[in-house]
Order: structure tokens, then C-alpha cells, then sequence
């Protein structure tokens, strides 16, 4: 008895010590935070809960692969999120907080122009490096550590709108409408010289705030100039099927476009099945593919959102940053741009990459990746074309 209760002892010993040292390797390994600034409550969470999902997506497959190895030094990635609600305010509040208690590097976001050049000069002063949706022009200039996820209007308004130029022969006269920000002003302004050096007629230019919910003054004014087309531009996807079930309810039987941050099931459902039938728009990875699928199936294991292509932009684009720092073997900020400057042409998850930007901004440091035409057909998007780049 005394012989089986020491041997019992030993084992449960010996059991202890192994989980103990389990516990100790598994501690041993170094926590890398990289941050999360975008919209993930109101009509842009559409677009910030994509960009969140797919960076965390990114760093699951890593920490579930062994986690990230730079240098000598393995890491498991964790990803810290704060929701700026579209708001330049918030945005600084949630930067403050990643690089001072946080202590973050990396940041992923933010996603609106306004939130970007708010807290550019104080991440360039620092040396931290943000991965941006962000369009303005601005945002890339006179930029070391910014780094834009995707092309923009500026690379793919030509060729949208030669698209209905070509297949929209009844469409001669453009509204425009876009949010009063600096995406909405910089956007608008590309969409505009596009559709007016195209030979249309621009005849009507609107803005609205981002919190509106009401259209109907600024759709009245509108059709009252009878356009043929709505350019919905850079509206978030909520919004902008706000603004057309507003507008069909107004009477216009005109056609929509929405060459910027395109979201077919947030669109129907602010709009309605029968009301998006036919808008035409933009998005950077093909719906109903295989990579689509799969990682949607892992996005809704993160949020109740609907998929969209800000899921694949910021999963590949944090595997691209992820990458860098394996390749620089440090996680020097410096060391890890000259790693990313370096690194294309690269693959992403639906095709060659490379990076772009220096004509038009001083620098390249924007990712160009294919743009792929949507039409909304029965409430689903289909694809109808790719929009070549600039």
C-alpha cells in the first residue's frame, strides 16, 4: 500500500512539474499588441467592424500556428480595439490610449480622413505606423509610417466611370452626394472631374453629415436638377440605402452608382430588395469565392456584421505587416517599414499586390490591388467587370 501511494506521489509529482514547465514555456512567450481605431458602432460599422475582423482573423491563424517569430523572440499577437465612431475626437482619445497604456506600435485604422489627420502628426512624431482605409489626399503626405490598405477613387474613378459611360448609354446628367468630411470633399472632387472630363453633366453636388438620417431636402434639391444618375460616392453603406429608398420614394427611377466603399447586404437592407436592384459599385475582393466564404465563416464567429471586403483588406494587409516583422526580425518601426517598402510585388489572399501612391502622393506607401465591379441582382452582388487603376 505504502509503495503504491509513493508511486502515486511521484507521478502526480512529476505531472505537476511538466504543467508547470508547460506553464512556464507558454508564459515565456512575449505579447505583441497592435491596435484597432475605425468605426464599429453607427453607419460606418459596417466598414470598422470589417477592418477589425480581419486583422483579428490574421492574428488568430498566427497565434494558432505558434505565434509570430521575430528573431529569436516568439510572440503572440493580441489585438486591442477601440471604436472612434467615425469622430476625430474619439479617434485621439483611442490613440492616447493604444500608444500610452497600451503600448502599441501598430495600429490598424483608422478608416475615416478626418479621424486620420488627427492623430498623423502625433503616430509621425512617434515613429508609430497606422494601416488606413482613409482616402483623403492628404493622408499620405509627407508620411514616413503611414500606410494606405487600398486604392481610392483618385486610381479608379477613370475607369468606373468609363464603365457607364459605356454601359449606361441613357445616363447623361450626374448627381452627385457625399458625406461633408474630408473624404466626402476629396472624393466628390475626383468623382466630378471623372464624370465631367467623360462628356457628362455634372448638374447637382450635395453633402451631408454623417449622423443624418433624413435626405429628403437634399433629394428634393437634387432631382429637382433631374438627373439620370446618383453617385453615391463615399456614403457608408447603411447610409447610402437610406438615401436611395429616400429617393425612391421621392420618384426618382433614375440609376444609382457607388464607386467607394460598397456594402451589397448593409445596402439592402437600408434600402430594400426591390430599391437596390441595379446599383452598381466597387469592392476589392469578389463575393461567393472560396476565400470570400472562408473568411466570412470566420468573421461571423467575431461579429454579427455582415462579410464585405474590409475583412480581406485589413486580413491581408495586417499578414502583410505581420510578415515585414518576421522578415525585418525586429520590431524596430523603421526596421519594419524598410521591411514593408521592400516586400512586394506580394500575394494576398485574392491576388498580386504591389505598392503604389508616389505620383500622385509623394510616396509609395499605398497599396494597388484589383478592383472588382458589383451590381446588386435579387438582393445578392454579381460580379460584372473589373475597374482597371490608375
Amino acid at each position: 500500500m505504502d509503495i503504491k501511494i509513493h508511486r502515486r506521489a511521484m507521478m502526480a509529482a512529476l505531472t505537476c512539474s511538466a504543467l508547470a514547465l508547460s506553464a512556464g514555456v507558454a508564459q515565456a512567450q512575449d505579447v505583441l499588441r497592435v491596435g484597432v481605431i475605425g468605426p464599429l458602432t453607427g453607419g460606418g460599422a459596417a466598414w470598422g467592424l470589417g477592418l477589425d475582423g480581419g486583422v483579428k482573423i490574421a492574428a488568430q491563424e498566427i497565434n494558432q500556428d505558434g505565434g509570430l517569430k521575430v528573431g529569436d523572440d516568439t510572440y503572440t499577437i493580441e489585438v486591442v480595439s477601440y471604436d472612434d465612431q467615425y469622430k476625430a475626437a474619439e479617434a485621439l482619445t483611442a490613440a492616447n490610449r493604444l500608444m500610452g497604456p497600451d503600448d502599441v506600435r501598430f495600429i490598424f485604422g483608422p478608416i475615416g480622413s478626418a479621424s486620420l489627420l488627427a492623430i498623423k502628426p502625433m503616430t509621425e512624431r512617434e515613429g508609430v505606423q497606422l494601416y488606413t482605409g482613409a482616402w483623403a489626399a492628404d493622408v499620405l503626405k509627407d508620411s514616413e509610417y503611414v500606410f494606405r490598405v487600398g486604392p481610392t477613387t483618385q486610381e479608379f474613378a477613370p475607369s468606373t466611370v468609363q464603365w457607364v459611360k459605356e454601359n449606361k448609354p441613357d445616363v447623361q446628367r450626374i448627381g452627385l452626394i457625399a458625406a461633408n468630411d474630408e473624404t466626402g470633399w476629396n472624393s466628390q472632387k475626383i468623382q466630378a472631374n471623372a464624370y465631367s472630363e467623360a462628356g457628362f453633366d455634372v448638374v447637382t453636388t450635395e453633402f451631408f453629415e454623417r449622423t443624418q438620417n433624413d435626405f429628403s431636402a437634399i433629394l428634393t434639391k437634387m432631382l429637382a436638377q433631374d438627373p439620370d444618375n446618383i453617385e453615391l460616392d463615399t456614403a457608408a453603406p447603411r447610409t447610402a440605402g437610406l438615401i436611395v429608398r429616400q429617393a425612391r420614394d421621392l420618384g426618382y427611377t433614375g440609376s444609382f452608382t457607388k464607386f467607394g466603399g460598397f456594402d451589397v447586404d448593409e445596402l439592402v437592407k437600408a434600402a430594400g430588395k426591390q430599391y437596390a436592384e441595379g446599383v452598381v459599385g466597387i469592392t476589392m475582393a469578389a463575393p461567393d469565392t472560396e476565400v470570400w466564404n472562408r473568411l466570412g465563416d470566420e468573421f461571423a464567429k467575431l461579429h454579427k456584421a455582415e462579410m464585405n471586403d474590409y475583412v480581406v483588406m485589413f486580413y491581408d494587409a495586417a499578414n502583410l505587416v505581420f510578415s515585414a516583422m518576421e522578415n525585418a526580425g525586429s520590431l524596430d518601426s523603421d526596421d519594419v517599414v524598410a521591411a514593408l517598402e521592400s516586400s512586394a510585388p506580394f500575394e494576398g489572399s485574392v491576388g498580386t499586390m504591389t505598392w503604389g501612391g508616389g505620383e500622385a502622393y509623394g510616396v509609395d506607401h499605398q497599396i494597388y490591388r484589383s478592383v472588382v465591379m458589383v451590381e446588386i441582382q435579387d438582393g445578392a452582388g454579381v460580379v460584372i467587370g473589373e475597374a482597371k487603376l490608375n
